[in-house]
């Protein structure tokens, strides 16, 4: 009798500890409201039918029918449709324990600070394969069949096999950094969407729930710096922008991105840019 063994030669499968979160399917019609936001979690979203736009990060990207976007945790992000033209449908996979590194392995010129947040790859070849995988695992959480969810998992992993083998400018993103806690990704939801107004750590402790000592600890961990330096320079940086590509007295800008005193203002901004204010306009408008 003849044998051939197949064996097995790397049994660590640690990268594919991920879980599904979640899995929906949308259509857009006149009551939706897009507001960017973000999740401490992954999402990738298939175009089943229709064209309309993402914003990811600060780009608005184009989106159509069998696009696939892979949309890294902690990415700033929202959808639009065009209601007019043709609706934008689409499924949507929440993933947790996961990112992808969006550079071919064999690119070593980049450092992990260099990594995008969000990649789109269009299945017009594979389109019917991708849709079917998604449909599988709709209709094995519909029927919710003993252990449905180790056949989730398992429809998840080939999903995501699917991705890796037919794109080779992705890889799965080996990060010693975790994603951030609900609780930390949303205090720097609120940070980035209320940076201009009034806020303490009074503030941020009611949001999250946590104590001031909790929530500098935590945010500084994950993030690298307490909450208030993080506003700060959020609101330095939203100032760069707005003295670069408008006439606003520096007054104004300091105002309108939170900062009540325009003294303070312009000692913040030049201790983030060892520039002044009105040296750093005019340093940019000499360009």
């Amino acid at each position: 009798m003849g044998n051939i063994r197949y064996l097995i030669d790397d049994k660590n499968f640690s990268d594919f500890n991920f879980e599904l979160l979640y899995i929906t399917k949308s259509k857009f019609e006149n009551d939706w409201h897009s507001t960017a936001h973000i999740h401490p979690f992954m999402e990738i979203f298939f175009i089943t039918e229709g064209n309309g736009a993402f914003q990811l990060e600060d780009s608005i990207v184009n989106v159509k029918e069998n696009d696939l976007i892979i949309i890294n945790p902690n990415c700033l992000h929202t959808e639009k449709s065009n209601l007019n033209d043709s609706p934008l449908e689409y499924i949507v996979l929440g993933i947790g324990n996961f990112s992808i590194n969006f550079f071919n392995l064999n690119n070593t010129k980049f450092s992990q600070s260099d990594i995008k947040t969000y990649h789109i790859i269009n299945f017009k070849e594979n389109s019917s394969n991708i849709l079917n995988q998604l449909n599988l695992i709709i209709d094995e959480i519909k029927l919710k069949n003993y252990k449905y969810e180790v056949a989730c998992k398992s429809m998840l992993s080939l999903f995501i096999l699917n991705i890796l083998r037919t794109t080779p400018s992705v890889s799965i993103l080996q990060n010693e950094k975790k994603n951030l806690s609900l609780e930390c990704a949303k205090i720097k939801n609120y940070l980035d969407a209320h940076y201009s107004e009034n806020i303490t750590l009074e503030t941020l402790s009611t949001l999250s729930y946590m104590n001031k000592f909790s929530l500098i600890h935590t945010f500084t961990k994950q993030i690298g710096m307490s909450p208030i330096s993080y506003l700060i320079e959020k609101r330095i940086n939203e100032a760069k922008s707005l003295l670069e590509t408008t006439n606003y007295s520096i007054k104004d800008i300091g105002s309108i991105v939170g900062f009540s005193n325009s003294s303070y203002f312009s000692q913040m901004f030049k201790k983030q840019t060892n520039l002044s204010p009105k040296q750093y306009r005019f340093q940019k408008s000499s360009y």
